[in-house]
């Protein structure tokens, strides 16, 4: 069974409820991975709450990856497999954990890429009612 997870992070609600949503489920959470869009308006990133992951971090005793990114559609995907790679090598993940909720364009980017490195994608939070 898959056990050590990255999660993709933003500091905001969903990410911090998917977090511990795997938590609960037993996954063992080995880093963070955090990508600083410069682009407010970012196709596949939260800014707003982005400020916030480091202490959040620092209280969840959880490394912390943190990639920056122009935030360019699809181009910024490059910097998120940075951070994926990163999160693979440096903390043996098998899997990353998202909060994505609703958008199939997010979701399939991130799911590309796990399956590009070879690695699971858990979206506890797909579907689900707001």
């Amino acid at each position: 069974m898959i056990k050590k997870l990255g999660v993709l992070f933003s500091g905001g609600k969903d990410s911090v409820f998917a977090t511990y949503l795997a938590k609960k489920q037993g996954y063992e959470i080995s880093c963070l991975i955090v990508i600083e869009s410069e682009n407010k308006e970012s196709y596949m990133f939260h800014t707003p709450s982005i400020s916030l992951t480091k202490k959040q971090a620092e209280v969840m005793q959880i490394p912390l990856i943190v990639k920056k990114t122009q935030g360019k559609k699809e181009l910024e995907l490059n910097d998120l497999r940075d951070g994926v790679l990163e999160a693979i090598e440096k903390y043996e993940i098998e899997g990353i954990v998202t909060g994505a909720i609703q958008s199939v364009y997010q979701a399939s980017r991130i799911q590309k890429i796990c399956n590009e490195s070879n690695i699971e994608c858990f979206n506890p939070l797909w579907q689900k009612d707001e």
